[in-house]
């Protein structure tokens, strides 16, 4: 929970929000202005500036029962109908108008929820495993030493001035899911218990894998490296060209053992004066009769007796009915919470075998395939820097791979980003799109520019490779060739990849522009 007096000093200066909100959606305010203090609440407005949205911080994704029964109150009590999951693990809530985004941030507050820093140039939302404390095989719970920084870069954050946002991230297994190795600031924990810290890397335009900075650090020096990050940025960040101010351009300026001896230097006199030590207690699971249970969708925790249930909303969009169906499940269970996970995906963790059918049951309607927990942005449609229509894109190739008929395993997870900011994470998917105009025959035409071939695992990241663009509505098109084209071989997508479709670019050429 937040603590009491970060909760009244955020509501002490929520005047200022309602102020500019006022002003913004009375047109006495230009978008830009608006947007530089609507960030640090957490709200943007949306395109065309007549409605708003809302970003919920959830660190690590974690979502437990009363925030899951006050986001659905607050959409029963405004009609909200678009709940969108984002790859920083945060619920945003869209098409508002000024005063319920005033309203909803304002009553978060006594849910345990606080949007300060959901956008502008703030450390926004902490990451971590989403299944960390239950994941079998995993390092170690990686999420107290998540939460006690974000309580710290909360309680910083109006004494600190950032040249641009900072993302803290935790992994605690190779899925490497937060993409901690390429990120602002990454802890990687390892199999002897301490992290290895990673730092300045980021995608989006001019993408860099991070840089390892510190290794075999005890998990109790975790916030010596958040603030020595801080520091670093705000000494080195570049304040006046905000094209190169997010923390991966400090390494071109320094160079990478500049960067290292910069955050070396931070660091020394933190570690000496010390008094930031943290020793949060480990997360207690409840512990229930083992009840042997099987089936789709439902997956055996590391705790004896305990499952979990995967539910991916598709698109990231999650309908009302499926946060209500949910909740109305878990309603009476002992220990039940949701996890939001970065790539859209809904765990609902410690259930016993029947609870987890019961869950299973109630979250029937979610991604069916592989392909369907393809990942999007928002996209164009609502978010005023996007250029292309990722969502409804995505929304498109999964009805035209429907009724197709292609098969289950044909097809692989995309990555869609409605423009180059990646907030759909392309660089690093198997197959990548990201919203782009491209000049054809003298004619300006909506594309995806397309990457091939990217990965975000640990030990084996790599970002796809720029192959060509293909035209926004040749998309569903170019989805139902792929996946006929592996049909046909008789196997799956992974099977095929490293045979026929080694050049993959080859097989989509006729698709490019």
């Amino acid at each position: 929970m937040l603590m009491a007096k970060d909760v009244e000093f955020f509501r002490a200066r929520l005047p200022e929000f309602r102020d500019a909100e006022e002003r913004f959606f009375s047109g006495q305010m230009n978008a830009k202005e608006y947007k530089g203090i609507s960030g640090k609440f957490g709200s943007y407005a949306q395109k065309g500036g007549q409605l708003g949205m809302i970003r919920l911080r959830m660190c690590g994704g974690h979502l437990d029962k009363d925030k899951l029964s006050f986001i659905i109150g607050e959409c029963r009590r405004y009609g909200i109908s678009r709940i969108h999951t984002t790859t920083c693990e945060t619920i945003q809530l869209h098409n508002l108008t000024g005063d319920q985004i005033l309203d909803i941030m304002d009553r978060a507050l006594d849910h345990g929820i606080n949007t300060q820093g959901g956008g502008g140039d703030n450390p926004r939302n902490v990451s971590a495993t989403s299944l960390s404390g239950v994941e079998p095989g995993e390092k170690f719970d990686v999420y107290p030493y998540a939460k006690a920084a974000e309580t710290y870069l909360l309680d910083i954050m109006t004494e600190i001035r950032l040249p641009r946002k900072l993302k803290v991230t935790f992994s605690s297994s190779d899925r490497n899911e937060t993409h901690a190795t390429f990120r602002d600031l990454g802890f990687i924990a390892q199999d002897d218990g301490t992290f290895d810290v990673w730092a300045a890397g980021g995608l989006g335009g001019n993408p860099k894998f991070g840089i390892r900075v510190a290794e075999g650090v005890d998990p109790s020096k975790t916030l010596y490296h958040v603030r020595a990050m801080v520091d670093t940025f705000m000494k080195h960040g570049n304040y006046e060209n905000r094209a190169r101010a997010r923390t991966r351009y400090m390494r071109d300026d320094l160079g990478d053992e500049g960067f290292i001896a910069a955050y070396n230097e931070a660091l020394a006199p933190l570690l000496e004066r010390g008094g930031m030590d943290i020793h949060p207690e480990p997360i207690q699971y409840p512990v229930k009769d083992v009840k042997d249970v099987s089936g789709d969708r439902i997956f055996g925790q590391k705790q004896p007796g305990l499952y979990y249930v995967a539910y991916h909303p598709v698109g990231g969009d999650v309908p009302l009915e499926a946060l209500e169906r949910i909740s109305d499940a878990i309603a009476d269970i002992d220990g039940a919470e949701v996890r939001v996970a970065p790539d859209s995906t809904l765990y609902i963790i410690n259930l016993d075998g029947a609870e987890a059918l019961r869950v299973r049951d109630a979250t029937e309607g979610g991604a069916g395939t592989l392909f369907e927990t393809s990942v999007s942005c928002i996209g164009s449609t609502i978010c005023q820097q996007g250029l292309r229509d990722s969502s409804g894109t995505l929304f498109a190739m999964i009805d035209a791979v429907r009724e197709a008929g292609i098969p289950d395993n044909a097809l692989p997870r995309f990555r869609i980003s409605g423009c180059v900011s990646s907030c759909g994470n392309h660089q690093v998917g198997m197959l990548g799109l990201q919203g782009a105009s491209k000049s054809v025959d003298g004619k300006a035409v909506p594309v995806f520019n397309l990457t091939v071939n990217g990965c975000g695992l640990e030990g084996k990241e790599r970002f796809g490779d720029a192959v060509g663009a293909v035209p926004v509505d040749r998309c569903p098109e170019m989805a139902v060739f792929l996946g006929r084209t592996v049909a046909a071989s008789g196997k799956d997508f992974d099977a095929w990849l490293s045979t026929e479709g080694k050049d993959l670019a080859g097989v989509l050429r006729d698709y490019l522009v």
